[in-house]
């Protein structure tokens, strides 16, 4: 039972600290000192502009980015969908 829960909490702490790791956002100046890797886009996000931008971080993360700077977000009309574009750093 001991060695059952030793490996449980080891599972625990390994997902917890995954989450550390996910990309970053920055803005213009500190992005300057980074090295560009790409962009990233979504489209037809269902929600609010956190959501859009919850979305662009997971994309960055999933390119091996480890941060990213917002270039632009949109909301047409009055639609609950949202599209946005994001440049990628390492």
């Amino acid at each position: 039972m001991k060695k059952l829960n030793a490996v449980l909490a080891g599972a625990l702490l390994a997902t917890a600290s995954f989450s550390t790791f996910a990309a970053q956002p920055v803005d213009r100046e500190q992005a300057q000192s980074m090295q560009s890797i790409g962009s990233v886009s979504v489209s037809n996000v269902r929600g609010s502009l956190d959501d859009a931008s919850r979305q662009l971080s997971q994309k960055a993360e999933e390119m091996g980015a480890s941060h990213y700077r917002v270039i632009g977000v949109d909301n047409p009309g009055d639609s609950s969908l949202w599209t946005g574009t994001a440049e990628i750093y390492r």
